[in-house]
């Protein structure tokens, strides 16, 4: 069920942000796959970190992986192929358990992705390699903690730039993602932003 919070609810600054990386990805790709991702922290752990590191060894594991299975799908496919990343991350808290955890959003080719694919580690679907980015980016096995990446309910979105009902696309992502911008389950009181994305 999508909440609508009143407008003070929401970060207005990283509402802008959000809007503004989706205006990047749709002006370098004219096909787009939207997915939203919740990254989570093992219960045992007793390590949790409390800066963002994670999160950028989750990205630079994410690119090198992709690059990697961009690579695969040109020899395969024998055609370039243009696989650039957008993204937006915020850091949340849980309002029931305080756990810290991830939204993200990633915005990526629909040429090349078009669904998550399976979610099993033998094969290269897109679920399997944002997985093993997130265990890598733990230091943990995979797959064993596959299950810490979840992907949300009605969490994949198209963009088609040619198609008719684009802006009407891209105005329900919008409105999705407002979710990331929720003022109450972040923490600005930390010294750690709470919110990174592609530049």
């Amino acid at each position: 069920m999508l909440i609508n919070y009143p407008d003070e609810s929401y970060n207005s600054s990283y509402l802008t942000i959000i809007h503004n990386v989706i205006n990047d990805a749709i002006n370098s790709l004219s096909r787009i796959i939207a997915i939203r991702v919740d990254l989570r922290f093992p219960y045992s752990s007793n390590d949790i970190p409390s800066n963002n590191k994670v999160m950028t060894r989750f990205i630079e594991s994410f690119k090198a992986k992709l690059i990697s299975d961009t690579r695969r799908k040109e020899k395969t496919w024998g055609r370039r192929l243009n696989n650039p990343l957008h993204y937006v991350w915020v850091r949340e808290y849980g309002e029931r358990n305080k756990q810290k955890h991830y939204h993200l959003l990633l915005l990526l080719n629909k040429d090349i992705y078009y669904t998550l694919g399976r979610y099993n580690e033998s094969d290269n679907s897109l679920s399997s390699i944002i997985q093993s980015a997130w265990c890598s980016a733990l230091n943990i096995n995979y797959p064993a903690n596959a299950s810490l990446v979840h992907f949300t309910e009605h969490g994949k979105y198209y963009l088609d730039r040619n198609s008719p009902s684009f802006k009407q696309d891209v105005d329900s992502l919008l409105t999705r993602v407002k979710y990331l911008a929720k003022h109450h389950t972040k923490d600005y009181n930390d010294a750690y932003r709470s919110i990174g994305y592609s530049r």
